[in-house]
Formats: structure tokens, C-alpha cells, sequence
């Protein structure tokens, strides 16, 4: 058993899609504009708030169901540090917010990259890997947004390390 999780090409495009369809109106609800999916920056989304670039990367967790969501901690995968590199690499400039969704990808826990950068990285055992790095946060740290919901502009910003 390898110690990451092996690409699987038709789940990526599958759950690439779903996650992009839903994350599309939210970003435009908030008032992001110049919405980019090409991943051209390496992210699934860049795009712009106000003057200020900003960045998401996104995944579904599907054994999420319904909300709030489930578990004492959330865990990005070690191999996304990439995209904190790249962000780092340039200033830190704009923001970098990592959203994990439940399985229908109404509801998505969102973090920014901050905290993800400062966060405990554990190795865990999965179904598919053994000793897989992920960045470990503590659900206190990850912002819970409807994505349906319009009444959340800045509930995504995390306090504790704002961008």
C-alpha cells in the first residue's frame, strides 16, 4: 500500500466538475468577479474580491452527509502543500482558502490557507494509503457556509489567521 492516495482520473474529473458547478454561484453571490477554473494557477479557482486576488482549492468529502459537519478535525491531504508553496512563493498575496465539501456539496467547510499552512501535519492510515501525510485542523478553525446561503460575504475569513 503506497503512502498516497493514487490519482484516479474519472473520480477527479467527477468530483472536479460537482465542485466547481456549486462553488460558481457562491463565489458570484459574494462579489468575486474574473472567476477562473482553468487551474492555470495550479488552484481550482483563482479570481478576484474588490482588487484583492483570491485563491480556492476544493475537494469533496463524500462520506460527509448533511451538516454540521461530522468529525473533530478535518484533514487536507500533504500533497496540496504545493499550493501553499506557490501562494508563499509570491507574497502571500491575495487569499488562499482550501473548502472541503459534504457529498451534495451543499454545505462546505472552509480554511484558510493560514491555517492550514500552521496546522499539525499527522500521518493516518485511510482505506487507500498507509501513512498518508494530511494537514490536521481542528473543526474550531474551519468556517461551515451553506453554499445556497448569501448572508455569508466575510464568514469565510478565519479570525484567528486572517489573510
Amino acid at each position: 500500500m503506497s503512502s498516497t492516495k493514487k490519482f484516479n482520473r474519472q473520480l477527479y474529473e467527477e468530483a472536479d466538475a460537482k465542485a466547481k458547478k456549486a462553488m460558481h454561484p457562491w463565489l458570484t453571490k459574494q462579489g468575486y468577479h474574473d472567476i477562473d477554473f482553468t487551474e492555470k494557477k495550479g488552484v481550482d479557482c483563482s479570481c478576484m474580491k474588490e482588487d484583492s486576488p483570491a485563491y480556492f482549492e476544493l475537494e469533496i468529502k463524500y462520506s460527509w452527509r448533511g451538516n454540521p459537519y461530522p468529525y473533530h478535525d478535518l484533514r487536507i491531504p500533504y500533497r496540496k502543500k504545493k499550493y501553499i508553496d506557490t501562494w508563499m512563493k509570491n507574497g502571500s498575496n491575495g487569499t488562499l482558502t482550501f473548502v472541503v465539501f459534504n457529498n451534495d456539496c451543499t454545505w462546505g467547510a472552509f480554511i484558510d490557507g493560514d491555517v492550514v499552512k500552521n496546522s499539525e501535519v499527522v500521518a493516518v492510515d485511510t482505506k487507500f494509503t498507509k501513512n498518508e501525510k494530511f494537514f490536521h485542523i481542528d473543526v474550531e478553525d474551519v468556517q461551515q457556509i451553506e453554499i445556497g446561503s448569501t448572508d455569508v460575504a466575510e464568514a469565510f475569513m478565519n479570525t484567528k489567521y486572517p489573510s
